[in-house]
């Protein structure tokens, strides 16, 4: 179980570097805001592992409670970062 955990963390890794690659073709945008998505991802799958490492552990409460502050923070930066930082810049490029 614990190797198909971190499989699983690899296939995610992976997707989230080509979606943030291809999100660089589409887009220009500043440090800051590559910054926010980067840190909101490594935060997402550190939540994950700790959450993976807690429930193999035996230790319930802390994996909810790992993915309730690290995953949850880093899906809350990465949907604020999207929404105030990257569709205003993807709405220009549209023309809209």
């Amino acid at each position: 179980m614990e190797l198909v955990q971190w499989f699983f963390m690899g296939v995610l890794f992976t997707l989230i570097v080509f979606g943030l690659a291809y999100l660089s073709i589409l887009v220009r945008l500043e440090w800051h805001a590559w910054a926010g998505l980067i840190i909101g991802a490594i935060m997402l799958l550190f939540g994950i592992g700790w959450a993976g490492g807690s429930f193999l552990e035996g230790i319930p409460q802390s994996g909810a409670l790992g993915l309730m502050l690290f995953s949850g923070g880093g899906v809350i930066m990465m949907v604020l970062v999207w929404r105030y930082l990257v569709a205003p810049e993807m709405a220009k490029r549209s023309g809209s």
